[in-house]
């Protein structure tokens, strides 16, 4: 690992191109449905929008770091550790979009290398900023090299209280829900899908991708504190702290403090914690409309 050489190296924008129904693609991946759904997962609809974590697909194209020049990469060793995106501005419908990538240096964490990138995404045609995402990737095995152990810029987890949560959510993944979510965003590594590489990977199967659990965990927040309006999406951290199977339950606990809330996510089945330490912060305060609220506003 040579930091230097990775902070030094300027890597060319990367576009990504996208149709509102790579979008639905994407929604469905994450466990929208169209009951309950239907403006993130049908194109005609009045308040169709892309689900504001879709980023996360142009921002793994511009994400080059197999080839990065100064990191040494091994795809059988490589987890991924923590995530950080703000949202500046709603996704278009359908669009092109453009990433800029630099990263912002090589940890040294002893058993490993933590590689810390930064993703900015614009709307090519309009030239504004959509997001910004802080990526966290740890290569096992790779430390030992002299790095720095962290860095100004790393986006701080929360720390989980120890009250009882104000809000807790359960959602069942499909089977096939890692076969789905890869197909949507684009993330193909085959260690969600392939049997024989999960082995080698130290896996038993397939386990679902990091960043569908965070899609799932930000839908439980958005449907509980913003009555299901994902626009009010601003910042969200999260670390990945063990695998998730297809099939297994989701359960997501919530602490609300103003307009951010606390939050990790874990498997019922084993009651594991899967997203830990996590934060997810709202455009404005995050008390929910009581139902007499949301009708009064209707008449």
């Amino acid at each position: 690992m040579d930091p230097k050489a990775a902070r030094e190296h300027k890597a060319p924008p990367e576009f990504f191109s996208y149709e509102s129904r790579d979008a639905i693609i994407y929604a469905l991946g994450i466990g929208n449905r169209a009951r309950e759904d239907l403006r993130y997962v049908y194109e005609n609809d009045e308040s169709f929008a892309p689900y504001p974590t879709y980023v996360v697909a142009p921002g793994l194209l511009s994400l080059n770091i197999m080839s990065w020049p100064g990191i040494e990469f091994d795809l059988s060793r490589i987890l991924h550790g923590e995530q950080y995106i703000e949202i500046f501005e709603s996704l278009p419908a359908s669009g092109k979009l453009r990433s800029e990538t630099r990263v912002v240096d090589l940890l040294d964490k002893g058993s490993g290398a933590l590689i810390l990138s930064e993703v900015i995404t614009y709307d090519d045609a309009t030239n504004k900023k959509l997001s910004r995402q802080l990526v966290s990737t740890f290569q096992v095995g790779g430390g030992g090299f002299g790095g720095n152990r962290s860095h100004p810029d790393e986006v701080q987890p929360a720390k989980i209280p120890e009250s009882a949560p104000d809000a807790v959510v359960e959602e069942v993944t499909n089977e096939d829900q890692a076969t789905l979510y890869r197909m949507g965003s684009l993330d193909l590594n085959p260690l969600h899908v392939d049997p024989e590489f999960a082995t080698m990977s130290g896996f038993k199967q397939p386990i679902l991708h990091g960043l569908c659990s965070m899609g799932f965990a930000t839908r439980h927040i958005i449907k509980t504190w913003t009555d299901n309006d994902a626009s009010k999406l601003q910042k969200i951290k999260v670390r990945f702290s063990a695998p998730v199977l297809p099939g297994q339950t989701l359960r997501t606990e919530m602490w609300k403090n103003g307009n951010k809330i606390i939050f990790q996510t874990k498997v019922k089945e084993t009651d594991k914690v899967v997203i830990a330490n996590g934060w997810m912060e709202l455009k404005e305060p995050s008390e929910k409309p009581t139902i007499i609220e949301r009708l009064a506003a209707k008449l």
